[in-house]
């Protein structure tokens, strides 16, 4: 008997599965009806939710960004999730729940935060690809109720929050950020006045012997040395001038001397002889300055002057004796003579009054130059005073004057920005779509709950029979009867039962079912009745 317990059953056959239908139909349509009767009470009984949608489109900036910069580092996404936290915030809810008089039956059993925490979910604020398919941004707000001019009411309330809110939170961050730099900037001046002055007081008390004034000193010492140079050359031109105008001046004296005594004036070699004289004079009085004494044509110019001076003298002589001839010159001629021979004295007299006045002024500016090149000699002879104290203050400075420079040039782009915002030239909130009057529920959604329920008891059905087939596990027809019992079947014989049990039997069958349908049709009629009821 153990043996054929653990037969394993035969596979069924389309016979069988529509034997097994037969057998259990009522299973099947049981399940079905009570998942239909469920989902109609479920779906009337629950409220309907109304909800009302606005769209807000977010206008950028009207002026080019790269003219006009936003000082701000919020991008849209934080604006959008800013603005939303302080639309959802607890004392903005609340305000609304008892302004418009909202969630009364829940009010009466639940506390305050349970309330607004259930109204946060019937809030949704969430931003758009576009409009319309394009680029522009947006933003969509919807509210959900049970009330259609109520969902509409408080959509309405929230879209004048978040639009007063855009524009109140892009000024004070505005606000906060224009004081932020005028704070920076102020910091800034301060830090730079105070390096500045510690620079200019270092500056003075070493004046001359800082570091970067190295070159200029070498430069200012060259300098020196080449007028010092020039001067001498000037005071060796003025000495040899001065010798020249000297001797112009004997031989000048001379010749007015020899009119005076009746001299000839007019001896053409005496003449030439004097100016032979006076060009060795001045050659001679060169070479001194610039060669010994030793030198051959120096000593040779020397020589050469000694010659003329006696060939000059024998010359003199012999004009002397020839004096009576010439004595019968006219008077004027030799008053004319005498009168050109005193003005040159007197403008060589001029000429070497200049020429002393000039030597004065050279060695003076001698004197001057030679005072100053041994300051900045001493000063470049001297290290440099301070180097690194220098160094850390020029480099301080140079910070302090960059990070002054950059505040002035944020608090000018923070002055402007600020003034674009309040010229409504910024990035603003404009509504495209006011709060609509929602014409249907969003929910429940009775034409998917319906068949959801009729296709679950359905699938309840299926699940039932299946178990019982399993666990029956009694010969169901003659196939049974053949595998199981290895027998031949020679006949069968029916089941006979009394007329009037299975008449009854059935009645009571159609009794329970009509029963049961009309009770689901009952609980679905009243369910409906009281949905229409309510709403109207």
């Amino acid at each position: 008997m153990l043996d054929r317990l653990s037969v394993p059953r035969r596979p069924f056959d389309f016979e069988d599965y529509i034997d097994i239908l037969r057998r259990n139909v009522r299973w099947i349509i049981a399940p079905a009806f009570a998942g239909l009767v469920l989902a109609t009470v479920v779906a009337f009984l629950l409220p309907d939710t109304f909800m009302s949608q606005a769209l807000v489109r977010i206008v950028p900036q009207q002026i080019n960004p790269n003219m006009v910069q936003n000082v701000t580092s919020q991008d849209l996404a934080d604006r959008i999730s800013g603005m939303a936290q302080t639309i959802e915030s607890r004392d903005n809810l609340t305000s609304i729940i008892n302004r418009y008089g909202l969630y009364k039956k829940e009010l009466k059993g639940e506390p305050m935060e349970d309330v607004v925490s259930q109204m946060k979910k019937a809030i949704e604020i969430r931003p758009t690809a576009g409009v319309t398919g394009g680029s522009m941004p947006a933003l969509q707000i919807t509210f959900k109720y049970s009330s259609r001019d109520m969902a509409q009411k408080v959509c309405n309330d929230l879209v004048t929050t978040l639009m007063n809110e855009g524009a109140q939170g892009t000024f004070e961050a505005q606000n906060a950020a224009n004081q932020y730099f005028q704070a920076e900037a102020k910091n800034a001046q301060h830090d730079l006045a105070q390096i500045e002055k510690k620079l200019t007081d270092f500056r003075i008390k070493n004046a001359g012997r800082l570091p970067d004034e190295v070159q200029m000193n070498m430069s200012q010492v060259n300098n020196l040395q080449s007028r010092l140079s020039g001067l001498s050359e000037a005071e060796n031109r003025n000495s040899q001038e001065r010798m020249m105008l000297e001797t112009q001046m004997n031989i000048a004296k001379q010749r007015l001397n020899a009119i005076k005594d009746g001299a000839p004036q007019r001896n053409q070699r005496l003449m030439e002889l004097d100016r032979t004289i006076q060009s060795l004079q001045t050659n001679i009085a060169e070479m001194e300055q610039r060669y010994t004494k030793d030198f051959p044509d120096l000593q040779t110019a020397k020589q050469q002057l000694a010659l003329y001076q006696r060939q000059r003298d024998q010359v003199a002589k012999q004009a002397a004796t020839k004096s009576d001839i010439e004595a019968t010159e006219d008077n004027s001629t030799l008053a004319r003579e005498r009168l050109d021979a005193q003005a040159a004295i007197d403008q060589l007299q001029v000429q070497l009054n200049a020429n002393k006045s000039d030597a004065k002024q050279i060695r003076k500016d001698e004197a001057a130059t030679s005072v100053a090149l041994k300051n900045y000699e001493s000063r470049l002879e001297s290290a440099p005073v301070g180097q690194q104290e220098y160094t850390e203050l020029t480099r301080d400075y140079s910070l302090a004057k960059e990070r002054y420079d950059k505040a002035q040039q944020h608090l000018q782009q923070s002055a402007i920005s600020m003034d674009l915002q309040q010229r409504k030239q910024g990035e603003t909130l404009e509504l495209l779509d006011s709060a609509s009057l929602p014409t249907a529920p969003t929910a429940p959604k009775r034409e998917m709950i319906l068949p959801l329920g009729l296709f679950g008891g359905l699938i309840l059905g299926f699940v039932l029979v299946a178990m019982r087939e399993l666990k029956d596990t009694s010969l169901k027809n003659l196939k049974d009867a053949r595998l199981y019992t290895q027998l031949s079947i020679l006949g069968s014989i029916p089941l006979l039962e009394n007329d009037l049990v299975v008449q009854r039997r059935k009645q009571l069958l159609w009794v329970g079912w009509a029963t049961a349908a009309l009770a689901g049709l009952a609980i679905m009629g009243a369910s409906m009745a009281h949905y229409y009821i309510h709403k109207a």
